[in-house]
């Protein structure tokens, strides 16, 4: 199931979130109000250690390397969410975009800035989502059934 990011953007995109689960940046939505590090430390303190290792081992493209046995069994068994700043990021909102909106159920309106720390839940107890193909989880407050996400100049 995939849907649309446009609107005021220089590159609409077309996301399919059933490829998300072997995406590194996912984040298990238990865990969504506990994370200790912001998305960006975490990501500065990966790239640091890709760097040292590629000091001291070479460099190493591993493109296809398998799941272990633990990330398998919490793919089977629960619930995952991405966040949609780095979406955002590359469909690269106009200059003067100001919200995004979220169209499911209902609609979701935020200003651009509020919309960079919005996760997008595809996946509930190790299986997709049957009212997705993405849930918006804002606030611990959740919007069902997400099909379409646009970019606008106005709220």
């Amino acid at each position: 199931m995939i849907f649309p990011l446009d609107g005021a953007v220089r590159h609409a995109l077309t996301i399919d979130p059933t490829v998300w689960i072997f995406d590194d940046r996912k984040r298990n939505v238990e865990d969504l109000d506990r994370a200790v590090e912001s998305d960006n430390d975490a990501y500065y303190a990966k790239m640091g250690k890709a760097w040292d290792d590629g000091l001291t081992q070479g460099s190493r493209v591993d493109h296809n390397k398998p799941m272990s046995r633990a990330d398998k069994d919490a793919a089977l068994r629960d619930s995952f969410a991405m966040p949609f700043a780095p979406f955002l990021q590359n469909a690269e909102p106009i200059a003067t975009a100001t919200h995004v909106s979220f169209y499911g159920e209902t609609v979701l309106t935020l200003p651009i800035d509020e919309a960079r720390s919005v996760y997008l839940q595809f996946s509930r107890d190790g299986k997709v989502l049957a009212d997705g193909p993405v849930y918006v989880l804002y606030n611990q407050q959740v919007w069902r059934g997400v099909h379409h996400i646009a970019v606008r100049t106005e709220a």
